[in-house]
């Protein structure tokens, strides 16, 4: 059945209503994954009266992660799973009702917004479901106004030799077994393992980005055992 994810990404957000309700609790067992996500925002650079996108923000760990650093702007979040999206309106009630945030339901390879809407773009865990890596990249970067970043937080092994068998190690040994636990499913985590398996690697999306057209494009791995499988990687509109 993961296979089949792999092949038909677009049924990816079904899969994710069915975690929804107990998706915080299994990547709250992650160590360091809030931490790891607030470290990426930063890369946004804001000044806190930007209108950010917020992609994919499913339950909205990532928007909890951009919004510290909103003042006078809003953060806007995108998500094509109707389940992940309810409990991120449930979470974030009040910055909701203040004008803050605000929560759509789209399909990410379809984004209906004009173009230069945005002063930054985040994109946690999103690029690596999407069915075409080249198409999605292109349709962010005239979202961006001029000198607009994009932040992309995802997992992408590392050019070393053991980094596939430690992501398998980690995955099938700890990832899967645990969250089986937690949300009572296999299929979407199992299909995050060979997802993370097939995606590019930093210096195949470093120059997907730059072919794109973003510019001072960089990557960064995040610290300790997550060095090897996850970065930050972050463009700008020129």
């Amino acid at each position: 059945m993961s296979q089949s994810l792999i092949e038909n990404k677009v049924a990816v957000p079904k899969e994710f209503n069915k975690i929804a309700r107990r998706y915080d609790m299994a990547t709250g067992l992650s160590q360091g994954y809030q931490s790891d996500l607030n470290r990426s925002a930063a890369y946004l650079q804001l000044n806190g009266n930007e209108t950010v996108l917020d992609l994919c923000c499913g339950t909205g760990k990532s928007t909890a992660a951009v919004l510290p650093f909103i003042t006078s702007g809003k953060v806007i979040g995108v998500d094509n799973s109707e389940e992940m999206l309810a409990v991120a309106g449930k979470k974030f009630a009040n910055e909701i009702k203040a004008g803050k945030l605000q929560l759509q339901l789209q399909d990410a390879m379809k984004l209906t917004f004009e173009p230069a809407s945005f002063d930054a773009i985040f994109m946690a865990y999103g690029l690596r479901n999407m069915p075409d890596y080249d198409k999605s990249l292109a349709q962010l970067l005239p979202l961006l106004k001029p000198k607009g970043k994009l932040v992309i937080h995802d997992y992408s092994l590392s050019d070393t030799w053991y980094s596939a068998a430690y992501w398998w190690i980690l995955g099938y040994v700890f990832i899967v077994p645990i969250s089986f636990l937690t949300t009572g499913e296999t299929n979407i985590f199992s299909y995050l393992i060979k997802s993370v398996l097939n995606f590019l690697g930093p210096k195949e999306l470093e120059a997907k980005m730059k072919a794109t057209g973003f510019t001072s494009v960089s990557s960064h791995a995040q610290p300790t055992w997550r060095a090897p499988i996850l970065r930050t990687f972050v463009g700008s509109r020129g």
